[in-house]
């Protein structure tokens, strides 16, 4: 095990205990008749980080919260940790090919990298506001426990047969498809960024690579405390993989059902029209994705974004455990 932490608590919400025998009518007349859903503020000055393990993650979780952030005069960055080049139907489909190649993969990741940096644009962020890690899609999972460091040989991807980030986009020298290093990584960003929020996938989301990314996030997280034992930071969670979340009508409940909102319950981030219809063509901008999935984009242009705070957590990196890799 290469370090323990124990992260600090985050705001929690307060919890009414309502014990048996107190008669129903008297809670009735205590309680308020609707007591309205806790909802997401943005302070001044914000500087919102964003790790998405693929392109278009940062718009389906976020593109209206990134764009009151911008417009309220902070700065948003948002890291892919991934080029989205591990998609086989996506390669198929926009390359017309059976059996894609090395090459196509990486071809569709070139491709999908552009339709970012075009809905970034579309939300109003300038060509600063991004940073491409370049790790393998679909391989998160397995550099949180078997390539963790350089004990053994570097993850290579199935896809792109790629064993490393192209030189260029190395933050860390001579970095290679391990865990280790893609937490120094993560940990060089935040350190360099130094943000007040920070908005990762939850753990529970049912995608891998999203699930290996909170665990990613918690472990450069510890790095940064140990560097700058002073930094606090304001973590969120968002969800994109569910069940069929978020396809019900967009009424009341605007949470995935079945699924605690964390220490903060669920909280609710209003879009105006204007931020709809912008999230609406950032997306739109992801016409591999639009190709393949266009109902599956189309559920998240919504007029709310829901996220979440977690509990005090507790990331012990690499995981003796399959963390994410059996959902």
């Amino acid at each position: 095990m290469r370090k323990r932490a124990v992260f600090a608590v985050y705001t929690v919400a307060a919890i009414t205990l309502l014990w048996p025998g107190v008669d129903a009518s008297a809670r009735a007349r205590r309680q308020p008749a609707h007591t309205p859903p806790p909802t997401l503020e943005v302070p001044p000055e914000t500087r919102l980080l964003v790790i998405a393990p693929h392109p278009d993650d940062e718009t389906l979780a976020a593109g209206g919260l990134m764009q009151r952030v911008h417009e309220s005069g902070g700065h948003v960055n948002v890291v892919y940790l991934t080029d989205g080049d591990g998609y086989p139907e996506g390669v198929q489909s926009e390359g017309h090919v059976e059996s894609p190649s090395a090459s196509d993969y990486r071809g569709y990741g070139r491709q999908r990298r552009r339709e970012a940096r075009d809905a970034l644009a579309a939300l109003g962020l300038d060509r600063a506001s991004h940073t491409f890690l370049s790790f393998p899609d679909g391989g998160l999972c397995k550099l949180t426990r078997t390539y963790w460091s350089e004990r053994r040989t570097a993850f290579r991807s199935p896809y792109t047969r790629l064993d490393r980030p192209p030189k260029s986009e190395m933050i860390v020298p001579d970095t290679e498809y391990r865990g280790e290093d893609l937490t120094q990584e993560i940990a060089r960003i935040i350190g360099d960024f130094r943000p007040t929020m920070i908005l990762a996938p939850r753990k529970e989301d049912q995608h891998a690579d999203h699930c290996a990314a909170w665990f990613f996030l918690g472990d450069a997280l510890t790095d940064v405390r140990r560097v700058h034992p002073d930094y606090t930071v304001d973590v969120l969670n968002y969800i994109v993989h569910f069940y069929a979340w978020p396809f019900e009508e967009d009424g009341p409940r605007l949470e995935p059902p079945a699924l605690r909102g964390g220490a903060s319950g669920w909280l609710r981030f209003a879009l105006t029209p204007a931020e709809v219809r912008t999230k609406r063509a950032a997306l739109k901008k992801y016409s591999t994705q639009m190709h393949v999935m266009d109902w599956f984009l189309a559920g998240f242009a919504r007029r709310n974004e829901v996220f979440s705070r977690p509990s005090a957590f507790r990331v012990v990196l690499p995981s003796r455990r399959n963390l994410c890799c059996d959902q």
